[in-house]
């Protein structure tokens, strides 16, 4: 529900970017030497390919995953004066299933041959679709705090209050950098890209922070192009993702379903209401397996699929200089 689509930031973060696939785009040892990367014209004398220096790419990446949701806690709900306990929803989270769409811009530079750094930036937007239930123990409390306990239980035990369709729409900013570390032997390599992203979501109060690491192992096939010998690149690899674990907001920012506007409105007159949600992602790895095409030394196309608890998929376009 409301987590479902603080998640995307982490997703719509890390995952958003498969950073560092520049190895595609080589110069061969009659290129001209520059200053980047630095150590590169030692690597070309000794027969290496060596990725041209700058690069810029466009990505989309669509995202499908769940979401296990530990808590979620109002506060600030009012019945006229009377303070509602933060405590008195009990609030469950069946299966939530997140879906969202990103497309990123990254600038990168091979510092060293084998160290790729970068920044990037990128728009994501989504939704995610959650069974929730609502009930309160009556027991627990005395006076106006019980009667209000006991009609949120009675909506509870007459079905009004379970299993409510949850579905929310999102949208966010992402700003990020990373880098990666590359090295090889004859047409292997090996990948591990690691990148730092925060993201701002219309819902959420402050921003989200994810970590990504990825690491990638695969084989380079020569191959002809239109300009000369090109390469086509197969990898099979991981994903791991850490997320923010906690978010916050106001209520009023979230879309109710009809079965929770009468309840939420008649105690949030004076829009002071918030939500606080604690969640996890059901699996933070995921199997990742990509190619790469260099359709000249300039450009290249790249896409990846992922799958297990998390499904994605990637496309990009790159060109390098």
């Amino acid at each position: 529900m409301w987590q479902s689509r603080l998640i995307t930031c982490s997703l719509a973060s890390g995952l958003l970017l498969l950073s560092g696939m520049a190895l595609g785009a080589t110069t061969d040892t009659e290129t001209e030497s520059s200053t980047f990367p630095i150590w590169g014209d030692e690597a070309r004398a000794r027969g290496y390919s060596i990725p041209l220096p700058f690069g810029a790419n466009l990505s989309y990446m669509n995202i499908r995953q769940n979401i296990d949701v530990d808590s979620i806690t109002f506060s600030g709900l009012k019945l006229g004066n009377h303070l509602i306990p933060s405590d008195m929803f009990n609030i469950a989270v069946g299966q939530t299933r997140q879906r969202s769409e990103t497309e990123n811009l990254r600038l990168d530079m091979w510092v060293f041959p084998f160290l790729n750094i970068y920044g990037l930036m990128g728009y994501t937007k989504g939704s995610s679709l959650s069974q929730v239930s609502v009930d309160a123990d009556p027991s627990r409390y005395t006076g106006i705090d019980r009667i209000i306990a006991s009609s949120v239980h009675k909506l509870h035990e007459n079905g009004t209050l379970q299993d409510i369709d949850f579905a929310l729409d999102f949208e966010g900013r992402t700003f990020g950098t990373g880098f990666t570390l590359a090295g090889g032997y004859k047409n292997w390599f090996t990948l591990v890209d690691t990148n730092y992203t925060r993201t701002e979501f219309d819902i959420l109060d402050g921003k989200i922070s994810a970590v990504t690491v990825s690491p990638r192992v695969g084989y380079r096939f020569d191959m002809p192009d239109i300009s000369g010998p090109s390469h086509l690149s197969i990898w099979v690899g991981a994903m791991y993702q850490n997320v923010d674990q906690e978010f916050k907001g106001n209520l009023s920012d979230l879309h109710m379903p009809p079965e929770l506007q009468p309840l939420i409105s008649s105690v949030n007159v004076d829009d002071q209401g918030r939500f606080d949600v604690k969640q996890h992602l059901s699996s933070p790895w995921n199997t990742l397996i990509g190619a790469q095409y260099e359709i000249t030394k300039n450009f290249n196309l790249l896409t990846e699929i992922g799958f297990n608890e998390r499904n994605s998929f990637f496309l990009a376009g790159e060109y390098r200089f």
